[in-house]
């Protein structure tokens, strides 16, 4: 039993509720000066593979979802229980009664009291009356009590119980949310997105597609910003589209796609315009990868790009591989070292003009999904409500007694005030309700 006192003791104390705020706002700073759930390789380039192993080995790439932050949410959540129900049973009677009597708190000594006597010659109906005019409606009348504020001592217990809303928020945010990238090439679609921490693929509910992507640059050839045209398809059907840049995210069933990065793939297809030299309008550009069988449109003619296994010095890696009606190979002209030749190859009639290379942009994206903020949101609004009615409106209790004096001609008024916080404003307050009381018990 003593063993249960003191941890329940420790548990509820006030000094464990400070250590533990103190404790998750430094790891929270932690977790906002370092990204959170990016991935090893993100991080080997930030700080260095050194640093990297340390702060994996502390747990500060992953915090809110570490054992020692786990551990030090559900400690606070015991503290507020335990210390919130130490001390709900005398908030209560305090707000709904029983209430104390005049000289049980009289003998309390309360350092933030207020005593004061009047004499007046008035019945105790008329006393009773001005009373209640400048007091209000007592909640005793059995012995004068008046409380004003009293509501408002439940405040800390609603505060309590937001952040624990709070708590429950973020790991259910953690448990259920998810950070992920995905890179979408122009013209793709896809539903598949890969998380930050592990790189694990996750499905998405609906299709995403990259139908446009362009960059725009400042006249000194800086990027100015980057712009995504973003699809959301479900059954087929395109439901949502918008432009995406930085700081400008698209919004759709809770889910979020940031434009994060850009770029484009290695290039796999060669630009060729293949012309006949007979006919110059017969001009046709073909994208040509490799492997793949393609007609030039000329006098039945097939190609198809083949790469050399071990390519010499300064030589084009591939050649062009003709068919009509039977194989025959071409070699490319020879060319110097970061340059192309004008002719790529030429048969008979037919010319092959390199024009470069298909670049194939992509849009890097990242796709968040914060499940369950509504809950984060509804206990922070109860958290900053409750604190202003805690913090800003004062319960005050005012206990008056009545006795007669030996002359039967005098009553003698006995006014105890007692305010929860010690403002100096009450002070002034009251100092002046008790000149109003004195006035209109007697006269002066």
């Amino acid at each position: 039993m003593i063993m249960f006192s003191k941890l329940y003791k420790f548990f509820s104390s006030v000094k464990l509720a400070i250590f533990l705020f103190i404790a998750i706002a430094a790891l929270s700073m932690v977790g906002t000066f370092i990204n959170q759930a990016d991935t090893a390789s993100q991080y080997k380039t930030i700080f260095g593979p050194q640093v990297y192993h340390i702060l994996y080995w502390l747990g500060f790439l992953d915090i809110y979802g570490s054992w020692y932050f786990i551990g030090l949410a559900v400690l606070l959540v015991i503290n507020l229980i335990t210390a919130s129900a130490s001390i709900l049973p005398h908030t209560f009677k305090t707000v709904f009664g029983p209430y104390p009597s005049f000289d049980e708190t009289a003998a309390k000594k309360s350092p933030k009291a207020i005593y004061e006597i009047i004499e007046s010659k008035k019945d105790v109906h008329e006393i009773t009356k001005v009373l209640n005019s400048k007091l209000g409606k007592p909640f005793s009348e059995k012995e004068l009590y008046y409380s004003k504020n009293s509501i408002f001592r439940l405040s800390p217990f609603i505060a309590h119980f937001s952040v624990i809303i709070i708590i429950i928020g973020v790991f259910l945010n953690f448990h259920y949310g998810f950070r992920s990238y995905t890179n979408i090439k122009v013209g793709e679609k896809t539903n598949i997105s890969y998380l930050s921490k592990n790189h694990k693929p996750i499905k998405l509910p609906f299709t995403l597609s990259l139908d446009n992507y362009r960059t725009l640059y400042y006249k000194d050839g800086i990027p100015k910003s980057y712009i995504s045209k973003i699809s959301i398809i479900k059954n087929h059907v395109a439901v949502a589209t918008k432009n995406i840049k930085v700081n400008h995210p698209f919004t759709y069933g809770g889910i979020t796609i940031y434009q994060a990065s850009y770029g484009h793939y290695k290039p796999t297809a060669a630009k060729l315009s293949i012309v006949s030299l007979k006919n110059r309008k017969s001009e046709k550009i073909v994208y040509a990868e490799f492997g793949k069988l393609y007609d030039t449109g000329i006098n039945n003619i097939k190609f198809r790009f083949i790469p050399y296994k071990h390519p010499k010095k300064d030589e084009i890696p591939f050649f062009i591989e003709l068919s009509n009606n039977k194989i025959l190979k071409f070699y490319v002209l020879p060319y110097k070292k970061h340059s192309m030749p004008l002719i790529f190859a030429k048969y008979q009639n037919t010319v092959f003009l390199y024009n470069g290379v298909k670049n194939y942009y992509y849009s890097g994206v990242e796709i968040t999904k914060n499940a369950y903020t509504s809950v984060i949101w509804a206990g922070s609004i109860i958290l900053i409500i409750a604190l202003f009615f805690s913090f800003f409106f004062n319960h005050t209790e005012t206990w008056v007694k009545l006795t007669p004096l030996k002359d039967g001609k005098k009553t003698r008024i006995e006014i105890l005030a007692v305010p929860k916080k010690k403002f100096e404003s009450f002070y002034n307050k009251f100092n002046k309700l008790i000149a109003g009381i004195k006035k209109d018990l007697t006269g002066e």
